[in-house]
C-alpha cells in the first residue's frame, strides 16, 4: 500500500466548510507553492489539477480531518491516484505551540505538509480504503450512537443545574439518586399552583421536557446498539472474543480503524492510536531509555477502548493480571504497567482484524461486496 517510486515532494491539504488550502514542500522541505480552491466537486478538480501541474512528482498528500472536512478531498486525491495520508490534527497543533507559529490557512497547510515529510509512517486515510456495505453500516449506526451519548450527557448536565434550584422541599425529596433517576421523579411531582411557585412550575415544566427528551434518546440508544451484533457478525469480526471488548466497543473499533491494511505492522497502528510509548530519559548514553511517558496524541476513542480492556483483564482475566504483575515486579509504577499492557492489546486487537479481514476476504461473496 506504499508509493516505492522515486518521488520529489509532498503535499498538505488544510480542508474546511467552503475551502481546501493546499501546499506543496520539496523533499528537502522547501516551499514550492500554496493555492485555495473550493471546497466542492468543481474547486477539488481544480487542486488536483493544480497539483499534477506542479512541475514535480508528489508522492504523498496529508490531509488533515479526513473523516471530516477533508473527506472529499482525500477522496478526490485518492482517486487521482495519488497516495494520501491521515494526518491527526493534534500533530499539527503541537507543531504550532511548539514553534508559536501563526494561526492561517496557509501556515496549516504547510504544517500539515511538513508532518507529511517528516513521518513517511502515517496510515493511509482511511476513507480512501474499499469497506463493504456492512461495514459502512456499522460506522454510521456507531457514529449515531456516539451523537446521542454525547447529546443525553450534555442534558444530563443541564438538568443538574437545573435541579440545584428546586426549592428545599423538592430537593430533599431527590437526595441520593443520579440526575437521571432524579429527572424520572420530578416527572411524578404535580405542580403547585399559586404565585409564590411560578418559579417551580417553570423549572418542573422545563425538567419534564428534559425527562422526556431523556427517555426519547435512551430508547433510540438501545434500538442502535440492539443493531450492532448482527452488523458484527456481517463484517466478520471476532473481536468480541477478547476479553475486555464487547459489542459497543467491537463496533467502536471497526468505524475508527476501517481497513487493518492501512496499518503496514503494529506499531504504526499503537502509535495512531495512542498506544505506542513515548521516550522520555536522560542519562543512558546510547543504552535504551530509562523511563517512557504517556502518548497524549493519536485517536482517542481506539485509546479508551484499550484503557476499559485493559481494567476489564486486570479484574476478571488471569493472563491480564499476571501481565501487571509481573512489570509491577520489573520496577514499574501502576501506570507504567498500565501503558505497558496496553501496548500489548494494541497489538493483539489489530492482529486480529488483520486475520479477520483475510477470513473475510476469503469468502467470495463477501470479496464482491467490497465497495
Amino acid at each position: 500500500m506504499m508509493n516505492e517510486e522515486p518521488t520529489d515532494g509532498v503535499a498538505g491539504v488544510d480542508a474546511h466548510k467552503q475551502s481546501v488550502t493546499l501546499a506543496v514542500l520539496s523533499n528537502t522541505g522547501i516551499e514550492l507553492g500554496v493555492a485555495t480552491f473550493g471546497n466542492d466537486p468543481r474547486g477539488l478538480q481544480a487542486a488536483v489539477r493544480w497539483l499534477a501541474e506542479a512541475g514535480i512528482r508528489i508522492g504523498r498528500v496529508g490531509v488533515e480531518g479526513a473523516g471530516g472536512w477533508g473527506r472529499h478531498a482525500a477522496i478526490h486525491f485518492a482517486a487521482a491516484g495519488y497516495e494520501v495520508r491521515e494526518v491527526p490534527p493534534a500533530r499539527t497543533s503541537e507543531r504550532r505551540r511548539r514553534r508559536r507559529r501563526p494561526k492561517t490557512d496557509r501556515d496549516d497547510a504547510v504544517a500539515i505538509a511538513r508532518e507529511v515529510l517528516a513521518d513517511d509512517r502515517l496510515p493511509p486515510a482511511g476513507v480512501t480504503l474499499a469497506r463493504s456495505a456492512p461495514h459502512a453500516e456499522l460506522a454510521v449506526v456507531s457514529e449515531r450512537r456516539r451523537s446521542l451519548i454525547r447529546r443525553r450527557q450534555r442534558l444530563l448536565n443541564e438538568a443538574e443545574g437545573v435541579l440545584s434550584k428546586l426549592p428545599l422541599e423538592i430537593a430533599s425529596r431527590l437526595r441520593g439518586r443520579n440526575v437521571a433517576a432524579q429527572l424520572r421523579v420530578v416527572s411524578t411531582i404535580p405542580i403547585d399552583d399559586g404565585p409564590a411557585s411560578t418559579e417551580a412550575r417553570e423549572r418542573i415544566t422545563w425538567l419534564r421536557e428534559m425527562a422526556t427528551d431523556l427517555v426519547d434518546w435512551e430508547e433510540r440508544i438501545a434500538a442502535l446498539e440492539a443493531r450492532l451484533p448482527s452488523l458484527l457478525t456481517a463484517v466478520g469480526s471476532s473481536l468480541t472474543a477478547e476479553v475486555g471488548i464487547g459489542v459497543v466497543s467491537a463496533a467502536e473499533l471497526l468505524a475508527e480503524v476501517g481497513d487493518p491494511r492501512r496499518f503496514p505492522s503494529e506499531g504504526p497502528f499503537a502509535r495512531w492510536c495512542g498506544a505506542a510509548l513515548v521516550a522520555m530519559s536522560s542519562g543512558e548514553g546510547n543504552g535504551l531509555p530509562r523511563r517512557h511517558r504517556l502518548d497524549l496524541l493519536g485517536n482517542r476513542a481506539v485509546n479508551r477502548v484499550l484503557h476499559v480492556m485493559s481494567i476489564t483483564q486486570a479484574r476478571h482475566y488471569g493472563p491480564g493480571r499476571d501481565f501487571l504483575a509481573r512489570k509491577r515486579a520489573e520496577g514499574k509504577t501502576p501506570r507504567e504497567a498500565r501503558r505497558a499492557h496496553k501496548r500489548q492489546l494494541a497489538n493483539r486487537i489489530i492482529r486480529r482484524m488483520w486475520n479477520d479481514w483475510k477470513q473475510v476476504m476469503l469468502l467470495p461473496e463477501a470479496s464482491a461486496n467490497v465497495a
